[in-house]
């Protein structure tokens, strides 16, 4: 039987541990989200994904949303989903909750209250 040892070959396994960082960011949204506030919305959301693995919605401020809106939620949620991130809500105000939860929105967006 053949020492491994004595010709050079390691058989141990070896474990690398690596810490990879995600990238959170954070916008704060103050007001109503609805067709008037989409576009501004779609903006902000865009320049996020493409220097965050998660955004961070604080809407702590955000007293309506309506279904444009939640259409533009939605897909950033996905498309972020769709790489690896994900889409976060907190501080969500009572009735802005029960509106995602309704929708279901709140399924595919992940709300942190």
């Amino acid at each position: 039987m053949q020492d491994h040892r004595a010709v050079g070959i390691n058989r141990d396994p070896q474990f690398i541990r690596r810490r990879v960082d995600e990238v959170v960011l954070v916008l704060q949204v103050d007001g109503e989200l609805d067709i008037k506030s989409t576009d501004s919305l779609r903006s902000a959301l865009d320049a996020a994904e493409r220097e965050g693995d998660i955004v961070r919605i604080d809407a702590g401020g955000v007293s309506f949303v309506d279904s444009t809106a939640l259409g533009v939620l939605l897909a950033s949620a996905q498309r972020l989903s769709a790489r690896g991130g994900r889409l976060e809500l907190i501080n969500v105000s009572p009735p802005v909750r029960r509106i995602l939860d309704m929708t279901l929105i709140a399924r595919t967006v992940h709300v942190i209250s």
